[in-house]
């Protein structure tokens, strides 16, 4: 018995995907440089604070948490059409946190 197996259909890919691939993109840098922060301030609690390796451990640990917990919620919000919406104000978040740790003139002591 001969089987004929016919072409596929022709796929069309979503001319999107560029730009999607781009948005995840960021978010992962995002989180990257995040990551970053948190490691780089390290010595600092050290210093200022007195903190110890498990107390270290425990704030970083609690930040991805906390991170990760957010990512979750920005995700699940951001289905459907307030897609854009919920990128934009989570960006905005972001920049005006990451402006004003940026321009802070407080120093503990």
């Amino acid at each position: 018995m001969v089987q004929t197996v016919s072409a596929p259909a022709e796929v069309h890919a979503d001319p999107k995907r560029w730009y999607v691939l781009g948005v995840l993109c960021l978010g992962l840098l995002v989180v990257g440089i995040d990551g970053t922060i948190v490691n780089v301030a390290l010595p600092t609690l050290v210093r200022e604070i007195g903190a110890s390796t498990s107390e270290l451990q425990w704030i970083v640990d609690a930040y991805t948490i906390v991170f990760a917990s957010f990512l979750l919620i920005a995700g699940t919000l951001a289905t459907g059409s307030a897609a854009r919406a919920a990128s934009s104000s989570g960006s905005s978040c972001s920049g005006a946190g990451r402006w004003r740790a940026r321009w802070s003139t407080h120093r503990a002591r």
